[in-house]
């Protein structure tokens, strides 16, 4: 019988003890094989050792941050930045997901409607499955806990570090507030803080180093922020994909549909047929039919999307789009600032069932703006019919 075990994935008091692996590990019948390396992470050592001395021995940590071209590690100051560059992952590369500590309770588990993680304007549901919720359809859209991760490989994580944990300067140590966090089951037979403090370390260790490719990171607490932000560099949007964009009047292999909404008199489908449709020219990006690119105009949208910006969208081809920044076309959608039958906001919708199936009661589209002026869209009832979401914001290409 085989088995491994790492003292560092120890997340709760029902786990195996170190004191007795160590018993069995002594006994005359076992042979010990120590793993020298982990290959999950392209991070590699330094990352993973990186992770092991912010979280066990900060003191040791010199000041200077975080530098590879082998992996992609970034703080983030705005958490709908970090959630944004995880969906546009998601989209390019698959399994990339939301993943943070047992900070808040899972109210949305007996109520579908609540969320369960508020931070500023960001409204976020735990996982609505417990089991492989990792390969779920709505997985995605939702935030992953520890439970529903351990022992998953992502390509990108975006951990978000809770309000139960934070860093004391005067002391140069980790800290722990033991009423924010919320696994009963993990904390309910622990009264010594510094043991309870390990286990949280470890879980955020462990989800730490489920990102093959890349691991963003944003901390609710300023000061530990502060703190992390000595090593781990922060997150600006890149301008080398400013400087690559082509835009050009025929399509090539590389190129993608660049639509102008200024123009559009009629529908959607209407503009994809004019001459004048322009291309740009993305190297990286795969099954590029399913991709399109506009310019979107105005402020409504500017905690996101800066006014004047050429952005990517994902056709949209059905699922889920409650969260989503999405293009919608409609007849009774007035958006001043396109100046047409077009907008461009945060989705959200209500539906109910009658003897004629579903259908949608009431449909929102939210304004991600800094400007507190713009008011949400509500489209109801008959409304809700003559309405058409083109496609799904993945990033901003150039601003």
């Amino acid at each position: 019988m085989y088995y491994f075990y790492d003292q560092y994935q120890s997340i709760k008091p029902s786990d195996t003890s170190k004191e007795s692996f160590k018993k069995l590990e002594l006994a005359p019948s076992t042979r010990v094989e120590k793993l020298k390396t982990q290959l999950r992470v392209r991070g590699g050592n330094k990352y993973i050792k990186l992770i092991h001395k912010i979280f066990d021995a900060p003191s040791t940590l010199s000041l200077q941050q975080y530098k590879t071209d082998d992996y992609e590690l970034y703080l983030f100051d705005n958490l709908s930045q970090m959630i944004n560059r995880i969906k546009e992952k998601n989209e390019l590369h698959g399994l990339s997901r939301i993943v943070a500590g047992y900070a808040w309770e899972w109210v949305s588990n007996k109520n579908t409607e609540a969320y369960d993680i508020v931070i500023g304007e960001n409204q976020l549901k735990w996982n609505s499955i417990s089991v492989d919720w990792v390969n779920s359809p709505n997985s995605i859209d939702e935030v992953g806990c520890i439970h529903t991760t351990q022992g998953y490989d992502l390509n990108y994580t975006g951990v978000i570090i809770g309000p139960e944990l934070d860093y004391d300067f005067t002391s140069g140590k980790l800290t722990v507030d033991k009423q924010r966090y919320k696994d009963k089951n993990g904390k309910n037979s622990i009264k010594n803080e510094e043991e309870l403090l390990d286990f949280i370390i470890n879980i955020y260790k462990t989800i730490l180093l489920r990102g093959i490719e890349g691991t963003y990171i944003y901390a609710c607490n300023e000061n530990l922020r502060r703190f992390l932000q000595q090593f781990i560099p922060p997150y600006a949007p890149s301008s080398n994909e400013e400087k690559l964009i082509q835009i050009s009047n025929t399509p090539t292999e590389s190129s993608i549909p660049f639509y102008d909404l200024n123009i559009a008199a009629g529908s959607f489908s209407e503009l994809q047929e004019l001459e004048n449709v322009k291309y740009i020219e993305l190297d990286s990006l795969e099954n590029r039919d399913d991709y399109f690119a506009c310019t979107v105009i105005g402020e409504s949208m500017n905690k996101i999307i800066p006014n004047g910006s050429i952005c990517l969208f994902k056709k949209y081809s059905g699922g889920s789009r409650n969260g989503l920044i999405t293009l919608v076309e409609g007849r009774n959608i007035t958006d001043l600032e396109f100046g047409s039958n077009y907008t461009i906001k945060e989705y959200s919708s209500k539906k109910i069932t009658d003897e004629e199936g579903w259908h949608h009661e009431e449909i929102v589209l939210l304004p991600q703006s800094y400007d507190s002026n713009f008011e949400p869209i509500i489209l109801r009832d008959e409304e809700t019919i003559d309405f058409k979401t083109l496609g799904i914001f993945v990033k901003v290409l150039k601003k």
